[in-house]
């Protein structure tokens, strides 16, 4: 009997060593440090999605979109969880990169403005310091935005700071306005600085924000995981949306408890996942499985993207996006 257990034991242990064998491994690298935006990732490695998916995910956070994007197109990295608009700038000098699904689907960029300042547009900027990061992405567009909105810039007195102190800087009082992502910077500037925004949407800009991001290489070789991913991190964030207040509360408390470093506020945390929901789809989208990208919404984001400069003209959305890894589910 108990020659008996032992082999069951030992059958068991190599079946169990034989799944964790099997599994393929995958770098994930993410443009930032944990915010709401991050909790799909948190919510599939915790509830075990990726691993049941066939997958042995290595995830780290990262310093910014510009060099995860970097960072996947040299290599490094097998996936980035970057923006698109950054990753479209980097395909238009050459690198080879695409994005294999879109989450953030909504043009993101704004300008937060103090609730009872009286500006309402652009041009009502003029005269006043507005803050925003010259090394970010927004910095190209800046010119642009402000020519669309009828001004310029010997007019607005735009004032760079670095992009870890941006919020803390408008959030002290400084500046009649901040560029950055609305849903990113609402949940941290809502209760320091009430403001409005006013939306690069709404002056003609569509730039997409966050997606999953590979070598063209990488997708040929490892198409299958890449599919079982991509599948994996489109549930999970389905799940949360899915699940309402009480599933962004549980991914809050799965983000504080798998970050605890972070020293992450619950409340700002959840706030932060609600507002990026918000962001996840467009017209074009509205309707169809989470992570599907649009051709015609992807043709606005190159007329903007070759506006400022920013790509060669002549580009195709066929150049930077698939959907196939998404609607092969």
């Amino acid at each position: 009997m108990v020659n008996l257990k032992h082999k069951l034991v030992s059958a068991l242990l190599m079946t169990a060593s034989t799944l964790v064998c099997a599994q393929e491994r995958l770098t994930v690298r993410d443009s930032w440090t944990p915010s709401g935006l991050q909790a799909g990732w948190h919510w599939g490695l915790e509830k075990g999605v990726f691993s049941k998916a066939g997958l042995n995910l290595a995830y780290e956070d990262g310093n910014g979109s510009t060099t995860t994007v970097q960072l996947v197109g040299s290599g490094q990295f097998d996936v980035g969880y970057a923006d698109l608009s950054v990753m479209a700038v980097a395909r238009g000098k050459r690198v080879p990169v695409v994005s294999i699904g879109g989450l953030i689907n909504k043009t993101s960029l704004g300008v937060f403005v103090p609730k009872g300042s009286g500006i309402k547009d652009i041009k009502g900027l003029e005269g006043k310091e507005v803050i925003y990061t010259a090394s970010s992405f927004e910095g190209p567009f800046i010119d642009p935005l402000l020519a669309a909105g009828g001004t310029s810039r010997e007019k607005v007195n735009m004032v760079s700071v670095d992009a870890s102190a941006k919020i803390s800087t408008y959030n002290a009082g400084r500046g009649a306005g901040m560029v950055t992502s609305i849903p990113f910077g609402m949940p941290y500037i809502a209760r320091a600085r009430p403001s409005d925004f006013i939306l690069f949407a709404d002056y003609g800009f569509v730039l997409p924000s966050y997606g999953l991001v590979v070598r063209e290489d990488t997708l040929k070789n490892k198409r299958p995981a890449l599919q079982r991913l991509a599948k994996a991190f489109f549930q999970s964030w389905t799940a949360i949306v899915e699940g309402g207040e009480p599933a962004i509360a549980e991914a809050a408390d799965i983000m504080i408890k798998r970050r605890p470093d972070a020293k992450l506020d619950r409340e700002q945390t959840m706030s932060s996942i609600r507002e990026h929901i918000k962001y996840f789809r467009t017209a074009n989208t509205m309707g169809k499985p989470l992570g599907i990208q649009s051709e015609e919404d992807w043709k606005m984001v190159i007329k903007s993207l070759e506006t400022a400069k920013l790509i060669p003209a002549g580009s195709t959305p066929q150049q930077y996006f698939t959907n196939d890894l998404v609607t092969a589910q």
